[in-house]
């Protein structure tokens, strides 16, 4: 099992979650700079949510279904949010540990602990109702995956198991090695037709048969080097993405790769270190590296368009892509706008004043954040 230790001594490299006691030995941070002609920003409401009550919940990202929000924080208390106001509808009570977000659609709910505990729930105009429950052995940080009558669900211990939606069977269960230092974290599996694509610690990618199990593919992202644990690093944490018939994957100091869906077969790799997701559109894929590096890069060639370091070392969040522009929150809660076309910073604002660890939600136009403590603020453009 991955337990929190591996990833409080990773804390100086990953760059994740500071420690208890707020002493952090990370590169300061850079200091803002001024922006030319600066777009305008609003900030339309603020929710405290609780969602990230404790430093165990930096993956509590709320789960867009429809035209509302389902968030649940770390006490396991779901609150259903219209985003257009920013007003808690209802909440309701699951009694688990959570420490990532809910998966799910809009005819079933996900929430799972940091015990191994999976709860699935129906939907309802005033609440949610228990469908089922059962019980793994491992934490689970990776957000559940839904999809038909199947629900994918990745934990710590190297684990992949596919589950009934109606009643929580077990119908496989695939397990890979887990080195001895790991990144405390898993990417959410990706179903492709027939398949579902897993990242793992090892720095491989694998595709399964999603009916039986069985591998249908396995590539590496990236081999472990150096001679310490801590340089043989490289969990793919990231969250891949799939787009054309290609996957686009990135590892911890390791590489950026573009593979074939159906055949895991390698088209083209780079350099490149992350543990955050990847954004993408027609052109490019986009990335903040490790050090808080911005990239943009040709998802066709992977050479990089631009790179902006104008927030080095400010432990900013994946970017979003929101119409021709790029966000990502930081270390200290500002929200930053980059012009997609040539990486120039555009904009800046500050809903909250506490570091946000997920990636912001592009919701209608409208930039949602959630911050460590719990505040979702909705951002918009003003017209």
């Amino acid at each position: 099992m991955k337990h929190g230790w591996r990833f409080i001594a990773l804390i100086p490299l990953a760059l994740l979650v500071a420690c208890s006691n707020d002493v952090d030995n990370t590169e300061p941070p850079a200091e803002l700079t001024s922006i030319e002609q600066s777009i305008p920003l609003n900030l339309d409401w603020k929710l405290d949510t609780r969602a990230a009550s404790n430093r165990a919940a930096y993956r509590l990202r709320p789960l867009i279904v429809g035209d509302f929000l389902y968030s649940i924080d770390t006490s396991g208390t779901i609150s259903y949010i219209d985003p257009t106001k920013g007003r808690r509808i209802w909440h309701f009570e699951t009694g688990l540990s959570a420490i990532t977000g809910l998966g799910g659609n809009q005819n079933l709910i996900i929430a799972t602990s940091q015990d191994g505990h999976i709860k699935a729930y129906l939907p309802r105009q005033d609440g949610l109702e228990l469908l089922w429950e059962i019980q793994i052995d491992s934490e689970i940080r990776a957000t559940p995956v839904v999809d038909l009558d199947q629900i994918f669900v990745r934990s710590v211990d190297g684990k992949l198991r596919s589950l009934a939606a109606n009643d929580g069977t077990q119908q496989w269960m695939v397990s890979r090695r887990v080195p001895a230092l790991s990144l405390t974290g898993n990417s959410q599996p990706v179903v492709v037709n027939d398949r579902v694509i897993s990242g793992f610690d090892d720095g491989k990618l694998a595709a399964f048969d999603r009916a039986t199990g069985q591998v249908v593919w396995e590539s590496t992202v990236s081999y472990p080097g150096g001679r310490t644990e801590v340089e043989r690093l490289v969990d793919v944490d990231a969250q891949f993405v799939l787009h054309d018939g290609v996957i686009y994957a990135v590892s911890f100091q390791g590489r950026l790769v573009a593979l074939q869906a159906v055949s895991g077969d390698l088209l083209w790799s780079r350099e490149l270190s992350s543990f955050q997701s990847i954004a993408i559109d027609e052109d490019a894929l986009y990335l903040s590296s490790d050090n808080s590096h911005l990239w943009s890069i040709d998802r066709r060639t992977g050479t990089a368009f631009w790179k902006q370091d104008v927030l080095h070392a400010r432990r900013i969040t994946a970017p979003t892509v929101i119409d021709n522009n790029l966000v990502v929150a930081d270390v200290e809660g500002y929200l930053h706008w980059f012009r997609k076309s040539d990486g120039k910073l555009v904009g800046r604002i500050r809903p909250t004043n506490s570091r946000n660890y997920v990636q912001p939600l592009n919701w209608r136009g409208s930039v949602l954040t959630l911050d460590k403590i719990g505040f979702l603020a909705s951002v918009t453009r003003q017209q």
